[in-house]
């Protein structure tokens, strides 16, 4: 082979890797494409004890396996290495997504989905991991904002499929996890094992490890992303059922109304790189939290379907660059030996939020409505967004008293 041949072969075989990468990362919400048929689920097993929390669970139960085996998982990332554990990962996500396909009972489905969450916090973590192994500078800011997009996109795409395939019935929607079977392939042609990881070098890190003060503010982070996704994950769980209280019981609507607010979030990460060069990840927290806070008063308020799409449109900018602004700040506190613990830390206290949501909203929804559960939800948000701004100034402040001095 040619010098020029095998060059040609490096980089189509490095954009490959990319791709996969991204594509991969899409697959971040797929738990959540069985939203749109979630009512219908409901009827069916409506004279089941707690049937109602019971068909929310089974789109948050995957979120709750995330958070309790979340740590777990990062130790045998570090140990073992990124690529096996997302290949394996991969192939069991396959499995327990499609579970929803043929399983009978209400318990044995959101039983499928609890082993969803083991599989699906391997993927993420080991991807997530992957972008701090192989990306430095700038290139790693690109390709967490590409990887905003991609999950952001992928969302879309996926829902609004979910949403199409609950027309036939609420269980063709679990069909679209075929898809993590197709990912195998380009995983096993593309990817390789880091050097940093100690299965292949066991000799001790170069780099210092975090130090205190770093290990406090990726816990805040921790905490933050907890309460926010508490708050967020109310788009794909309670938009069907706040369009059932318009009048608006189709299930593909609900499917593009989520979707829209993917969209829009994907349009949003595009533009990360931009906003990471010109803001702090204060500053990025307080955009977002903002721009939320009027996309959710907005949902509330709708009275049509056009409503709620103008609404998801606005709110779903934030969205865009919530994931990566989190994750970056987490990968620039790390080091390669322990980067895949932090981050599944950070995929922990994602997808526990997501969980723990429904226990937040529901009794605010019964208290007043699904639309007032919204409208008082962002009012929350405007204060969080308010505190980012003062910290972001005050940040600013400092660093130029710094400076002066």
């Amino acid at each position: 082979m040619s010098k020029t041949a095998a060059t040609d072969a490096v980089l189509a075989r490095a954009r490959l890797r990319k791709l996969t990468i991204l594509l991969t990362s899409s697959m971040m919400f797929l738990a959540s494409v069985v939203a749109p048929g979630l009512p219908a689920l409901y009827a069916d097993f409506a004279g089941l004890p707690n049937a109602e929390l019971l068909s929310r669970l089974v789109l948050t139960m995957p979120m709750l396996f995330v958070a309790l085996t979340g740590p777990f998982v990062g130790m045998v990332v570090d140990r073992y290495g990124r690529r096996n554990t997302l290949i394996v990962s991969t192939l069991g996500f396959g499995l327990a997504g499609t579970s929803g396909l043929y399983l009978e009972s209400l318990m044995a489905i959101i039983v499928g989905r609890a082993f969803l969450g083991v599989f699906l916090v391997g993927v993420l973590t080991s991807v997530s991991a992957l972008i701090g192994d192989y990306y430095s500078g700038d290139e790693r800011t690109r390709v967490a904002g590409l990887q905003g997009a991609f999950i952001s996109f992928g969302t879309l795409i996926f829902t609004m499929i979910g949403g199409l395939l609950a027309e036939i019935h609420w269980r063709a929607g679990f069909a679209v996890f075929f898809f993590s079977f197709v990912m195998i392939v380009p995983m096993l042609l593309s990817l390789y094992e880091p050097a940093t990881t100690p299965r292949v070098s066991r000799s001790k890190p170069q780099e210092p490890v975090p130090k205190r003060r770093e290990w406090f503010v990726i816990g805040w982070i921790y905490m933050l992303v907890f309460g926010c996704m508490i708050a967020l994950f109310m788009i794909p769980a309670q938009t069907p059922f706040f369009l059932v209280d318009i009048g608006i019981t189709n299930p593909a609507r609900a499917g593009i109304a989520v979707g829209i607010f993917s969209f829009s979030s994907g349009i949003a990460s595009l533009a990360f790189p931009w906003l990471r060069r010109n803001f702090s990840v204060a500053g990025i927290f307080a955009m977002i939290f903002l721009d939320v806070s009027v996309g959710y008063i907005l949902i509330g308020r709708a009275t049509d379907f056009n409503d709620v799409l103008i609404a998801m449109v606005v709110g779903g900018f934030s969205m865009g660059v919530f994931f990566p602004n989190a994750n970056l700040a987490i990968i620039a506190r790390t080091v390669a030996a322990v980067r895949g613990r932090a981050v599944s830390g950070l995929t922990t206290a994602f997808f526990l939020g997501q969980f723990a949501s429904p226990f937040y909203y529901l009794p605010l929804a019964e208290r007043t409505s699904v639309g007032e559960s919204f409208v008082i939800t962002g009012y929350a948000l405007v204060a969080l967004g308010v505190f980012f701004v003062a910290l972001a100034v005050f940040n600013r402040a400092r660093r130029r008293q710094n400076v002066l001095g």
